[in-house]
């Protein structure tokens, strides 16, 4: 076996034959790291002609040489002790020829599986861990939260045996609900074009300012659009405020003839506990419509009669996965219930394409009922994949010590 550069068709052949490919590993992948500044190549493990191994592996210019970096891969055999040492080998050497520091890596595997409310369902992979230290890579710990960009903790659906008819019957009751009312609000979700991008932006920004986190600028979206093609896809859920108002009124002067008619039935019978609790019912809804009444008529007048963005999602098409990774929402809008119409109409694509897995991507990991996003993505039921988490392979140990002190100071200074 030897280690060499592979083609971007080698790459591909091999990339679709192996149970670990995903997104991060793939060509358009390629394509958005080198325009966000990293030089990126196709390397591989051949035995004879045969790729055994392969990464994509990604560098960019640090203090003291350049970090090189494989994240979700690399894509091999990992219960094959000879090929990971071979594989690592040929890293090695090529990375120091390449005036490598070190090299991260973020295998696609398993460490262990969680139900959705984080009870561990099976033995951890130790063994892996085990083997890949004795490789010499340094594991950087059992992280939780989103400390990398790629998260440990993924919540993850599994669509293989559901239809279009079963998906919704599957979700749990608050998913259920939020979606019926979407729909009754008259909602809308749709694919943006690369000239509203700057639509997306601002929402996503809008999120992360109210949440205290760091959103991706706009060139990083444009490049994923140009990049992934149709197999990335924004998707956005929208309102009209005048339509929406149309529709409460309808459904309101509906309950008040329902009421009238149960009025007038308890003249007749005042103590049917029937009616009396439809009248209670209906009383109580009709009193919600009229408080969204007058909250969309103030949104009409501050808005207008166009068509009004209340959430966004970016999610990446795979062959075998759909992945949900970006999204925002305006705090304003919080209670259309529209992220979760978003997502149902993702997860209709998916079961219509005949996609098997529907990837909710990053939660805390942490579980201790405070995670809002893990509480949104169990409502469509799930379970959890805990991922075994990064490895650095230091290749020059003087100057990697080096680095790392440079980075500890900046910190230091940043906090």
């Amino acid at each position: 076996m030897y280690f060499t550069e592979l083609t971007e068709e080698e790459f591909e052949k091999h990339a679709q034959s192996s149970a670990l490919a995903n997104y991060l590993q793939t060509p358009q992948m390629k394509r958005l790291r080198e325009k966000r500044g990293w030089q990126a190549i196709y390397v591989g493990l051949k035995d004879q002609q045969t790729v055994v191994a392969s990464a994509l592996l990604s560098s960019i210019p640090i203090r003291f040489g350049r970090f090189f970096d494989i994240d979700g891969g690399f894509l091999a055999d990992f219960t094959n002790e000879e090929v990971l040492h071979q594989f690592t080998e040929g890293l090695h050497d090529y990375i120091k020829k390449n005036k490598g520091v070190y090299l991260t890596i973020r295998p696609k595997i398993v460490y262990q599986r969680r139900d959705s409310d984080g009870k561990v369902l099976e033995k951890p992979n130790d063994a892996l861990l085990k083997l890949l230290t004795n490789l010499g890579y340094q594991y950087e710990g059992f992280k939780v939260g989103f400390a990398n960009e790629t998260p440990r903790f993924i919540f993850i659906k599994d669509l293989s045996d559901l239809t279009k008819a079963t998906l919704r019957t599957s979700y749990q009751k608050d998913a259920i609900y939020s979606v019926k009312k979407t729909i009754q609000f008259g909602v809308d979700v749709r694919e943006l074009s690369y000239d509203e991008l700057p639509d997306f932006k601002r929402l996503t920004q809008h999120t992360a300012m109210r949440r205290g986190f760091c959103d991706k600028p706009l060139e990083y979206y444009q490049a994923v659009y140009q990049t992934f093609g149709q197999k990335a896809k924004f998707m956005v859920a929208e309102i009209n405020f005048q339509t929406y108002i149309d529709n409460l009124y309808k459904r309101a002067e509906e309950l008040r003839t329902r009421l009238t008619k149960i009025a007038e039935y308890l003249k007749n019978q005042p103590n049917s506990k029937k009616m009396l609790n439809q009248q209670r019912e209906f009383s109580n809804q009709l009193q919600t419509y009229e408080e969204r009444i007058k909250e969309a008529e103030i949104f009409l007048q501050k808005v207008g009669t166009g068509d009004v963005l209340l959430a966004g999602a970016l999610f990446i098409i795979g062959q075998r996965e759909v992945i949900y990774l970006f999204s925002g929402t305006y705090e304003q809008y919080k209670n259309f219930y529209a992220p979760f119409l978003i997502q149902d109409v993702m997860l209709n694509f998916a079961v219509k394409h005949n996609i098997p897995r529907y990837n909710f991507y990053g939660i805390d990991g942490t579980f201790d009922g405070q995670d809002g996003i893990l509480k949104f993505k169990q409502s469509f039921s799930g379970f959890i994949e805990e991922e075994i988490g990064a490895f650095n392979l230091v290749i020059r140990p003087v100057k990697y010590k080096m680095y790392m002190f440079f980075r500890y100071i900046l910190d230091k200074l940043k906090s």
